[in-house]
């Protein structure tokens, strides 16, 4: 509970964003990745190998890679990207100590600090009378652009607003929109003409302690990612991690949106 605390008093997050509960999940997320370390190590570790991947395909004259969701930054290879990039944009809603430590050592990086929904604003508008429309082109235009990254972001966008949006507009097509944020995040992706590389949860399954999945959730809400160029198995809660050994693993799947195939089901449960 004190490294909690600590993390969230050195984690950058505007007040509006704080407000609606952002700066809890970053922290809860980081201390999830401090106690999971091992389990999560092969998960950062193909996020890594994909990344630099496209990477190794960014223009030549390039200065600017762009991370969508760079969290605590530990599923990046931060020292390639630097060596290739003079600019490092890291964009997230939240900055944890890890990425504000990156960009103090090194100048090239750039922390922005950005509600990647487009819903945040409203949401946090007590006089809004209905559930808002996602919507996000930011760097669409950026200049010098060679890289852009989702980086295990895609499931986590809807979480949040749609805490809010039960508790206002418990009438209203929830699922609906949950799964626009997910779209709009797509179509966002999909403005890119560099090299863009999203890494996603694309199935959540439920273990119980004799090892048997005893569910199967969605975390895009019905949508579905292009077909990828990999997939793989991320423990999220390994044994130990949640009360009476149950454990969650999560199918990944890394998609180049720039060059991606037909939509295929990102689900795959039962």
């Amino acid at each position: 509970m004190l490294r909690e605390i600590l993390i969230s008093l050195r984690t950058r997050c505007a007040p509006a964003f704080a407000a609606l509960g952002y700066r809890y999940a970053a922290v809860a997320c980081v201390g999830r990745a401090q106690r999971c370390a091992a389990a999560w190590a092969p998960h950062q570790e193909n996020t890594k190998r994909r990344l630099l991947a496209a990477m190794a395909e960014a223009p030549a004259g390039s200065n600017t890679a762009v991370i969508l969701g760079s969290g605590p930054c530990l599923d990046l290879p931060m020292a390639e990207l630097l060596a290739r990039f003079s600019r490092v944009l890291l964009v997230d809603v939240a900055h944890p100590p890890d990425a504000r430590h990156l960009a103090r050592r090194h100048a090239g990086i750039e922390l922005v600090e950005m509600d990647l929904t487009g819903t945040a604003l409203s949401l946090a508008d007590r006089a809004a009378a209905q559930v808002p429309t996602p919507n996000c082109n930011a760097f669409v235009d950026e200049p010098g652009l060679g890289l852009v990254v989702s980086a295990n972001l895609i499931s986590q966008l809807p979480l949040v607003p749609l805490r809010h949006a039960q508790r206002r507009w418990p009438d209203a097509d929830l699922g609906g929109f949950a799964r626009s944020i997910v779209m709009a995040h797509l179509d966002h992706l999909a403005r890119f003409t560099c090299p863009t590389l999203l890494v996603g949860d694309m199935q959540r399954r439920i273990v119980d302690p004799d090892g048997k999945v005893t569910e199967w959730e969605d975390p895009l809400f019905g949508a579905n990612l292009p077909a990828g160029e990999a997939e793989w198995e991320w423990t999220v809660a390994p044994v130990g991690e949640l009360s009476g050994g149950w454990s969650i693993v999560n199918r990944v799947r890394a998609v180049r949106m720039d060059r991606r195939l037909p939509t295929a089901s990102g689900y795959g449960g039962p």
